[in-house]
């Protein structure tokens, strides 16, 4: 990649930003595609984002941004448009600068683990339990409510959280049968880990989840360390597992798509 005078910048915000992997995975594909753009890591402090941000905005040759943790719901405020994905979780995680100067916002976390999910199985029809109810958690009950799920299982510690999670669901789509629940996997054709546990290498189960059965996809959204827990368990019982990595590389697609990169 060569970055010039000409090359308009996506910026990828967030606090912490030193382990962001989303740079290193998109620009060897913006300049495979021979695009003069470029994906930079930018570290706002939090307590610094009102004062940096709307400057950023304001850049000439800044086509965008990727936003990450904590500036996902922040950011909303300044988008002129607002994907239907976004607005019903409330934040997003990507911003496009359109040829009129305004800004165009939609999220990818729930895009990026269904397009995993759907290279194993079609999501139409299925029972899903989503362990976690936060910002990733709401992204992916939305994205598999939006592609044809039957049912919808939330468990959370968090019961306000969770409920309103449950509430806006079943407003939203009707058609999908939404409902709080517990850990346990049973009855379920595909379990999703959205919390963070498993990042840390001693870090045991999500939740007493039970027993899995073959023919169930378990999929984790933590990246690294892999196998987590959860996986491991998951493949010991004949499951089928989707790593962290799998839906990192469904937002790539997505955001290149997002950005025009790809068509």
């Amino acid at each position: 990649m060569t970055v010039k005078a000409t090359t308009r910048l996506i910026g990828m915000i967030g606090d912490p930003i030193a382990k962001a992997r989303t740079p290193g995975l998109l620009n060897p594909r913006i300049a495979a595609a021979g695009k003069d753009l470029a994906v930079v890591p930018l570290h706002i402090p939090a307590e610094a984002f009102d004062g940096v941000f709307p400057a950023l905005l304001s850049l000439g040759n800044m086509a965008g941004f990727i936003v990450t943790y904590p500036f996902k719901e922040r950011c909303m405020a300044f988008a002129d448009r607002i994907g239907t994905g976004a607005k019903l979780v409330g934040g997003l995680n990507a911003m496009r600068r359109e040829e009129d100067g305004s800004w165009t916002a939609e999220i990818f976390d729930g895009i990026g683990l269904l397009n995993a999910v759907k290279a194993v199985r079609d999501p139409v029809g299925a029972r899903v339990l989503l362990l976690g109810a936060g910002g990733a958690g709401r992204a992916i009950a939305v994205s598999f409510a939006e592609a044809g799920a039957a049912a919808i299982t939330v468990a959370d510690l968090d019961d306000g959280r969770a409920g309103s999670l449950v509430a806006n669901l079943a407003a939203a789509f009707p058609g999908c049968v939404v409902r709080r629940g517990g850990p346990d996997a049973v009855g379920h054709d595909i379990v999703v880990n959205a919390t963070p546990v498993g990042m840390n290498p001693d870090d045991g189960l999500p939740g007493e989840v039970g027993v899995f059965a073959p023919g169930m996809i378990v999929a984790d959204i933590v990246p690294a360390p892999t196998p987590t827990a959860l996986m491991r368990k998951a493949q010991a019982e004949g499951a089928s597992v989707i790593p962290g990595s799998a839906m990192t590389e469904g937002q790539a697609v997505a955001l290149l798509k997002f950005f025009g990169v790809t068509g």
